[in-house]
């Protein structure tokens, strides 16, 4: 990763020491995933995924935070919820 990248992400509120982001506190690393998708071209980044720890009560809220980012930047996303965790896969529309 380019070291502009790195100081940049490691700049952004929430992100924890350890990169593990938990429930809502994840929304700086999916905004910059979204970000990053939606303002690179198509050939260089096709999607991103973010995983993440989740709790039983934070998955309505995280899909309908993930939801609104992916509308936001104009991506799909899928969303796939394991016990404790999450992954998030951003993607351009019309590619899966």
């Amino acid at each position: 990763m380019n070291q502009l990248l790195t100081r940049e992400l490691e700049a952004v509120p929430g992100l924890r020491a350890s990169g593990q982001c938990s429930g809502l506190g994840c929304e700086p690393s999916l905004r910059v995933a979204a970000a990053t998708l939606s303002r690179t071209p198509a050939p260089e980044i096709t999607a991103t995924t973010v995983v993440g720890i989740l709790g039983r009560d934070d998955v309505p809220a995280v899909e309908a935070l993930v939801a609104d980012i992916a509308e936001e930047f104009g991506l799909e996303s899928r969303m796939r919820v394991n016990v404790g965790s999450f992954s998030v896969r951003f993607s351009r529309l019309g590619e899966r």
